[in-house]
């Protein structure tokens, strides 16, 4: 039994055919078969031939697209998971300086109540990781900063930090130097 696919008998394309065939195909990349009759008729090939070469050129197009896709999609993969690394090392610094603000409110109102007795202001300065990261804060962790203010504003009775005339809620620098202002009596 003797293969239909025999590479002896295999006939290449003429760069002329190839043209022709690649104008059709930007035309029409699936012609109706009196079409390709007609155009295997002109070109001196089989129409067979040409719809097989149709068939194998829509399956060339269809594969370059998808390795576009893909490529497309890998890049923003690559920068999706390059975002959440750094969503991730963020989130873990401002966890850092919640804990850090939180012991420093804990230690202030501690600090607060034995100074007031001896009549003694301290002054401290804000404990940062970076300068970046202070002015970085969202809109929730402003909402928390707010509540740890309002906590502490119920606990100690001293903290009324007012909000900048813009409307905008306080910085986490403002709140800092107002909370320890405010803590200190200045």
């Amino acid at each position: 039994m003797t293969s239909r696919r025999n590479s002896s008998t295999k006939q290449k394309f003429s760069d002329e055919q190839i043209k022709a065939l690649e104008i059709m195909f930007e035309a029409e990349s699936r012609p109706e078969s009196v079409r390709k009759l007609q155009l295997a008729n002109q070109l001196g090939l089989r129409p067979h031939q040409v719809a097989i070469w149709f068939q194998n050129r829509r399956a060339r197009l269809k594969t370059k697209q998808i390795e576009r896709d893909y490529r497309i999609l890998k890049a923003n993969y690559d920068t999706l998971a390059s975002s959440f690394e750094s969503l991730q090392r963020e989130h873990q610094s401002l966890l850092l300086q919640s804990q850090k603000l939180k012991s420093l409110l804990g230690k202030s109102h501690g600090r607060e109540k034995g100074n007031s007795r001896e009549g003694k202001s301290v002054k401290r300065e804000p404990v940062f990781e970076s300068n970046e990261t202070a002015g970085a804060l969202s809109e929730s962790d402003h909402h928390q900063t707010n509540m740890l203010m309002s906590d502490a504003a119920e606990e100690t009775g001293i903290l009324n930090i007012e909000e900048p005339a813009d409307g905008s809620p306080p910085s986490l620098g403002d709140w800092c130097s107002s909370f320890l202002d405010l803590s200190s009596g200045v």
